[in-house]
């Protein structure tokens, strides 16, 4: 069972085969008839149920069935089947195709066998009256079936290369439609970035990266420098310690600001990530620069006007401490000294006092808390 299903699997693969569009194989049936004196020459195929007569001469019928056929009997043999006479055949005698049109007498056929020997189909010949094949007619019709199922083979082998080449231009076509859209991607960031390989060579970059090092260096940056070539000095030990790291398969970020003279400050944050090929290898470090220098710089802004607010308020709440204890001073001596004024007036006045003495201290406290804060 497993013989045949294999078996049925190759006669699949030969079948979508135009061999009749082809001349060889009409010149192969052609032969076969003359050498054998035969008015109908086939080259078959032969399914599970059904027999394809893939090329013809001499007859019309493209397809039968498996199970009238004479062919069926010839692929479970090595040599060449000769029926002299199907009416004195008990294998063919009730055949339709013998008792009936077109009243075959005389079969003879060599089957078509793959090389790890399944057999597919034959070449095959057929007479309405019966006669016999010599040693050497049965010798030529066995070494034509050979050379149609090698040209056969051939012609799978050509269509096998077309449809992988057609798949291989349609795999590079998807590829570069891919490429296309990673580089724009890669090229659209407004951050450096730049692919480096394991010995800090690079591999590949985006503009920004370009414009910046030719900007800033004065060179054109290009695959193969090292990196390390356009880093400040004081950033090389940390960069190495992140791009280590990355190398095993840890990410790192690192952040900081590089004073490049006429250029300015620049505050930036790096990513170092790993990179990898399609097979989850390591082969190096993409590296991503981004410019925080507006944010940094407005952070710092307000950390300075919080500074100075801060500064401003503890004055003026000490300020506002000065006078408040000359009037608690004064309330005393007032007492002290039993001046004649209406009791009330001086609870009133000494309440007020309190009142003001207590809000001071709230915001007094309340600076030295901020104070705290932005120490931290």
């Amino acid at each position: 069972m497993i013989y045949e299903d294999i078996r049925l699997l190759a006669v699949e693969r030969f079948k979508t085969l135009n061999l009749e569009a082809e001349s060889e194989f009409q010149e192969f049936v052609k032969m076969a008839s003359d050498i054998c004196h035969t008015p109908i020459a086939l080259i078959t195929l032969i399914g599970e149920d059904t027999q394809w007569l893939k090329v013809r001469k001499g007859t019309d019928v493209m397809e039968m069935p498996r199970s009238t056929s004479f062919c069926t009997h010839a692929i479970e043999r090595d040599e060449v089947m000769v029926v002299p006479d199907a009416k004195l055949d008990s294998r063919f005698s009730n055949n339709p195709i013998v008792v009936g049109e077109p009243n075959i007498r005389f079969y003879a056929g060599t089957a078509l066998v793959t090389p790890d020997g399944y057999r597919i189909g034959t070449l095959c010949v057929f007479d309405v009256k019966p006669h016999q094949l010599n040693n050497q007619q049965k010798l030529m019709l066995k070494m034509l079936g050979k050379q149609a199922f090698s040209l056969m083979e051939f012609k799978i082998s050509v269509e096998m290369l077309e449809k992988n080449k057609i798949e291989v231009e349609q795999q590079k076509e998807i590829i570069k439609k891919a490429e296309i859209t990673l580089r724009s991607f890669f090229e659209s960031s407004a951050n450096i970035h730049v692919l480096l390989g394991k010995k800090g060579e690079v591999i590949d970059f985006n503009k920004v990266a370009f414009t910046f090092i030719k900007k800033i260096y004065g060179v054109k940056l290009t695959k193969g420098n090292l990196f390390s070539a356009f880093l400040a000095p004081d950033f090389i030990c940390k960069f190495i310690e992140k791009y280590n790291a990355a190398l095993i398969g840890k990410q790192a970020f690192e952040e900081g600001f590089t004073d490049y003279g006429k250029y300015g400050v620049i505050w930036w944050e790096a990513t170092f990530e790993t990179a990898r090929d399609i097979n989850n290898e390591i082969i190096g470090v993409s590296y991503i620069i981004r410019d925080v220098t507006d944010r940094k710089t407005k952070e710092q802004k307000i950390i300075q006007q919080n500074e100075s607010l801060l500064k401003i308020a503890y004055l003026q709440a000490h300020q506002f401490r000065a006078p408040l204890t000359t009037i608690i001073g004064m309330m005393d001596l007032i007492k002290t000294e039993r001046h004649n004024a209406p009791e009330e007036y001086f609870e009133l006045l000494e309440n007020a006092v309190h009142n003001l003495d207590q809000k001071i201290c709230e915001i007094v406290s309340n600076v030295d808390d901020a104070s705290l804060l932005l120490i931290d």
